[in-house]
């Protein structure tokens, strides 16, 4: 079965612990209904916000409709808007994975790599993980080095890729991305504290089954998995 891109789970037993712009992106809402796209002045769209895209996002539409309205979005990009084209692609992009349009998927990821601006999750993280899918093991260590000197500005990018490579049985690797990202953080500018947690809840859940004593960084990590499993079990979710 495909890998599902971002821990939409995770994120919504974390972002109680989470304020303003943190919960952007990954907070799961439930939504009955499709929101209308923002409205056009002339030839030009309305600028759109993070909840004009989590709208769409949790709404009714099918994935696929979900991913041409982003795309869309990306394609013909407001000056006001708050969300990126690079961020707009990306998003499509999983979208596609959802759909299980792994073609469609990379195509887009790729569009996203192209294109200037920021994004929550860096976009040739989600390539990575569809190529060595596909068995492109040589492009996908590649752009992980790639990757890698880039130094991405998110902590989750260090967690995802982390989670990508555990998966395909590479514990070494994925304890090569946590620790970037730690020494990330350690250099500045600092992840929030939310963040950082994750980050080393993702650390001890590589180094705990090796029978590692916990650190300090690994005793941050127990606290969250602590706090997400009772937030978790509030909402009958495990």
């Amino acid at each position: 079965k495909p890998r599902r891109p971002p821990r939409r789970i995770s994120w919504f037993v974390a972002a109680p612990f989470r304020t303003g712009s943190e919960k952007h992106g990954r907070a799961l809402r439930s939504r009955g209904h499709l929101a209308a796209p923002p409205p056009t002045l002339g030839s030009v769209r309305a600028a759109i916000d993070e909840d004009d895209v989590e709208e769409l996002e949790f709404g009714s539409a099918d994935n696929q409709t979900v991913a041409r309205q982003l795309v869309e979005w990306a394609e013909q990009p407001h000056p006001d808007d708050d969300i990126s084209p690079r961020e707009l692609f990306t998003r499509a992009g999983e979208q596609l994975e959802y759909a299980d349009d792994t073609d469609g998927a990379i195509a887009l990821y790729r569009r996203a790599i192209d294109t200037p601006g920021d994004a929550l999750l860096d976009p040739r993280s989600h390539l990575i993980s569809l190529l060595l899918q596909r068995g492109d093991r040589a492009e996908a260590e590649a752009l992980d080095r790639e990757l890698r000197r880039a130094r991405p500005d998110t902590s989750a990018t260090y967690e995802y890729m982390s989670e990508v490579w555990a998966e395909h049985g590479e514990t070494q690797r994925a304890l090569g991305w946590v620790t970037r990202g730690l020494l990330r953080h350690e250099q500045g500018p600092p992840f929030s504290d939310v963040d950082l947690a994750m980050l080393c809840l993702a650390r001890w859940q590589l180094r705990e089954p090796a029978g590692h004593t916990p650190d300090d960084y690994d005793l941050i990590g127990i606290g969250m998995r602590e706090r997400m499993a009772e937030r978790a079990a509030q909402h009958g979710l495990r």
